[in-house]
């Protein structure tokens, strides 16, 4: 019997039970380890990041981003890979394909974790090795191939409009300089960040200081290299909590509808009922404290109820199809549907949300801390210099280059995300 025709009556059901390889056995096994391992290290992820903020090494919004942007999503994934490891050994077919899906997010997740929790990844690493080896890769290649030709043919496509929209690669380009700045920032910088020269205040821009030196006599130059730092982290960790936090919550609410919709949308509708910046305002306010921590909460607590609408909004619509429906017949789970049906259709438009909240995020902290609410006294923040540097208009590098600097950042994240709605939308890809 053929590979095609093996699954094709297991899929009929005319074959009641196939004994499973011991390759595939093994496989199996070695998946489900190696998805508890990745699970503990999300644990010790989230842990450590919680000691680094109970210990002051790092500030609540970092500890929030990493929580968030790595170590929840490796418990969440780990638990997946389960899953997945127990319907490969039911041969079923799209567990293969996501035993590499599953396993490269996870190895994305332990680099971006860094440290020891790299480690946890070359455990990844192995188990897409083994789907490889010869008595296995005859159970899933052909078909994984034949299922990936339409999409690599549309990811080329995909990188054909990339190239073909000059605003986009200026956009992606200007990101990755701010990256690269914000990473290089101690050895590009001749200044440290809360360094001052009291004796060389507001000198204009010089070989000694590049974009000269504000009231205070801090390098302008320095400041605004190591403010990318703190106002990336703010965008990054706001937009990943806050997608995070919505998605879940929305597809909740359209999925299961009733009550639990009624109330979600109840609660949303209270959060959009004021001005997005004067309830942050408020919400630092109540907190009591004016920092970037308070801030990052508030713009969290902001953020959410965007994404929440638009994915349930999305999932009102998917609930209905007939492949939702095909799932149902063949007894998948709820749970399954939401996440593995669902939810992948529903990606894009909060793709091209997030990346254009980048930018929103970016403007309304640099807002926060222009009128008071933000950063603290001294500390290297765009908003919080120009707010500084206001009194000293005449002085105008005091302000335009931090101006600049949220322009050109916010100005990326807008074309970038233009752009990923014109390639992800297939009404507009195809003109």
């Amino acid at each position: 019997m053929t590979q095609t025709d093996t699954w094709s009556a297991a899929i009929s059901g005319s074959i009641e039970q196939e004994e499973t390889p011991q390759s595939i056995n093994a496989l199996c096994v070695v998946q489900i380890i190696v998805a508890l391992i990745g699970m503990l290290t999300g644990v010790l992820a989230f842990t450590n990041s919680f000691i680094l903020y109970t210990a002051e090494s790092i500030p609540l919004v970092g500890a929030l981003g990493s929580m968030m942007v790595t170590a929840l999503p490796m418990v969440i994934i780990g638990l997946l890979l389960i899953r997945i490891g127990l319907d490969a050994r039911k041969l079923e077919t799209y567990a293969f394909s996501w035993i590499i899906y599953g396993n490269a997010i996870m190895i994305l997740l332990t680099f971006m974790a860094g440290g020891v929790f790299l480690y946890s990844g070359i455990a990844n690493v192995a188990v897409v090795a083994m789907l490889f080896i010869p008595q296995v890769k005859e159970y899933w290649w052909d078909l994984f191939r034949e299922d990936m030709g339409p999409r690599a043919k549309e990811t080329r496509y995909m990188f054909y409009l990339i190239r073909r929209s000059p605003l986009v690669i200026a956009g992606i380009a200007i990101i990755v300089f701010y990256v690269f700045l914000a990473l290089a920032a101690p050895w590009i910088t001749p200044y440290g960040p809360t360094e001052r020269n009291w004796y060389e205040t507001l000198q204009p821009p010089s070989a000694t200081h590049l974009w000269g030196t504000d009231q205070n006599g801090g390098d302008v130059f320095s400041m605004v290299i190591w403010a990318t730092q703190i106002d990336l982290k703010i965008a990054i960790s706001v937009v990943a909590v806050a997608l995070i936090m919505g998605s879940l919550v929305g597809a909740a609410a359209g999925y299961f509808g009733g009550a639990v919709d009624e109330v979600v949308m109840r609660i949303t509708d209270v959060f959009f009922a004021f001005p997005g910046l004067i309830l942050a305002m408020a919400i630092v306010a109540a907190l009591g404290q004016r920092n970037l921590d308070n801030i990052s909460i508030a713009l969290m607590l902001v953020w959410w109820p965007t994404y929440a609408r638009l994915v349930r909004g999305q999932v009102l619509i998917e609930r209905e199809k007939l492949y939702v429906e095909a799932a149902r017949s063949v007894g998948a789970s709820d749970v399954r549907i939401l996440i593995f049906h669902i939810l992948p259709n529903t990606i894009q438009p909060v793709i091209v949300q997030a990346t254009l909240d980048m930018g929103g995020v970016l403007l309304t902290a640099a807002g926060l801390s222009f009128i008071g609410f933000g950063a603290e006294a001294g500390t290297a923040e765009w908003g919080w210099m120009i707010s500084q540097g206001q009194n000293h208009f005449m002085n105008y590098w005091v302000t335009f280059f931090p101006g600049m600097a949220i322009l050109m950042c916010a100005l990326s994240f807008n074309l970038v995300g233009d752009g990923v709605r014109d390639i992800l939308d297939p009404k507009l890809r195809r003109r």
